[in-house]
């Protein structure tokens, strides 16, 4: 499994190892080599996708002076900003600007930059040399002059993507304009322009119930794109059955074939195949899969503190009530509520969240939950929502194809175990698929036993 682009918290740990070690005097401290800020610039958008989590876009922008208080804060530690985020934990950080679409505040983008940078390096803080701009944008304003600038002025400390759901037909059955027309040559256009300037375009394939069809065309595609780099997940939001379960299975073990008859999985990185996923975890494994417990910050226009930017109300709705830690003129965690609320979520693991049934799944590794979908959904971060169950099993089961059949192939000494249980299995697959799979299981088992 190939993953060329290095994440920039792998980079920290890489240039500066001394960093990545934990202070032993201090056993509660929990060591993230950079963690995100993310500012919601505007609420506003120019497109209006069919599965965007933003339920309640609006046409707020944010004032640079609420930007500037916040950075104040985090370079300063004030106002128990350095209790929640801060370079002896979080040696890097990485400030991300999210919209809506973030480039209709380009220019507010901009400032926010500079200001945190010549800010930095005047109060010779860690960070002027360890942070990393992240901006994942909808590619409609990418060849706008002002946005073209502020790409160029900043590249040397950007990771930025643009957002292409694959093939047309997936792309625009979901991305498209208010009055329906779509935006996959826009977005395929600055895609392009980017790669050919040299730079890494990452990419992220979003798999709704309205594109399931699609998929494996969408993929294909973005080899055909140049993409080496594929991340691609499902939505976690309700609406997801087992017929839809069954037609990814088989969407996937096209891609599998593709993938191999093509020997992909040498040059290219695919984020549904995983050697390492689909297996049971140890009881003492209890990290969040998602960041949305303690390890980001988000701040809203108006400059309320969130743990990410899905317990804001643009994400939540009006029926649930946005989750916030603070504000930028007051700080974080400074009333009893507010405390409680960071302890409550600090506290949060994968044990207190999970019922037995996910807690000891047989394919518990990999599977992915967001921390305020959860809240969204039943009331509190603690308590995991399972819409994705069915998904979460037919790509285990996808997985115990590829790579046994790619390992066969290859005649490589590895195995892929078939760890999904066969009674959810069958409720996927049917019993011959089924004898396929484990067959071929075996036999690649048996060989590696033999060498």
């Amino acid at each position: 499994m190939i993953k060329d682009f290095e994440q920039f918290q792998d980079m920290i740990a890489r240039l500066y190892p001394e960093l990545s070690q934990t202070d032993n005097t201090d056993p509660t401290a929990k060591k993230v080599l950079s963690k995100t800020v993310t500012f919601q610039v505007t609420d506003a958008c120019n497109l209006n996708c069919t599965y965007y989590y933003q339920i309640n876009k609006g046409k707020r922008t944010m004032k640079f002076e609420t930007a500037k208080k916040l950075i104040d804060l985090l370079l300063t530690g004030d106002r128990r900003l350095n209790s929640y985020i801060d370079p002896q934990t979080s040696p890097g950080i990485i400030l991300e600007f999210i919209g809506g679409e973030p480039f209709l505040a380009v220019a507010l983008i901009d400032e926010i930059c500079h200001y945190f940078y010549t800010k930095a390096i005047e109060l010779c803080h860690p960070w002027a040399t360890k942070f990393c701009i992240s901006i994942c944008s909808n590619g409609v304003l990418y060849f706008d002059p002002a946005v073209q600038r502020f790409l160029n002025r900043w590249r040397r400390h950007m990771a930025f993507s643009i957002t292409i759901d694959g093939n047309r037909q997936l792309h625009d059955s979901c991305r498209i304009f208010p009055d329906g027309s779509p935006s996959y040559d826009l977005a395929v256009a600055g895609a392009k322009d980017w790669i050919a300037k040299g730079n890494y375009m990452g990419s992220k394939i979003t798999i709704a119930p309205e594109n399931l069809t699609y998929v494996y065309d969408a993929i294909v595609h973005m080899v055909d794109l140049g993409y080496t780099d594929i991340n691609a997940n499902v939505v976690y939001e309700k609406g997801w059955t087992k017929k839809h379960a069954a037609a990814f299975y088989q969407q996937l073990k096209k891609v599998a074939d593709y993938w191999i008859d093509h020997d992909l999985f040498l040059t290219h990185y695919l984020a549904l195949f995983n050697d390492t996923f689909f297996k049971p975890l140890e009881e003492d494994y209890l990290d969040n899969w998602c960041g949305g417990t303690g390890a980001m910050l988000a701040v809203d226009p108006d400059g309320y503190l969130y743990p990410c930017i899905r317990y804001m109300e643009s994400s939540l709705g009006t029926k649930v009530k946005p989750l916030r830690i603070g504000h930028v003129d007051t700080g974080i965690a400074q009333t009893d509520c507010d405390r409680k609320c960071v302890d409550c979520l600090n506290a949060v693991n994968r044990r207190t969240q999970s019922t037995d049934e996910c807690f000891y799944c047989p394919i518990a590794a990999g599977c992915s939950w967001c921390s305020a979908y959860n809240y969204q959904e039943n009331g509190t971060a603690d308590s995991r929502c399972t819409y994705i169950c069915d998904m979460h099993k037919a790509r285990s089961l996808a997985n115990v194809y590829a790579w046994n059949s790619w390992y066969q192939k290859h005649n490589t000494d590895q195995w892929f175990p078939m760890n999904c249980p066969k009674d959810q299995a069958l409720e996927i697959i049917n019993q011959t698929e089924y004898e396929k799979l484990t067959k071929l299981s075996t036999e690649v088992r048996n060989n590696v036993i033999k060498a």
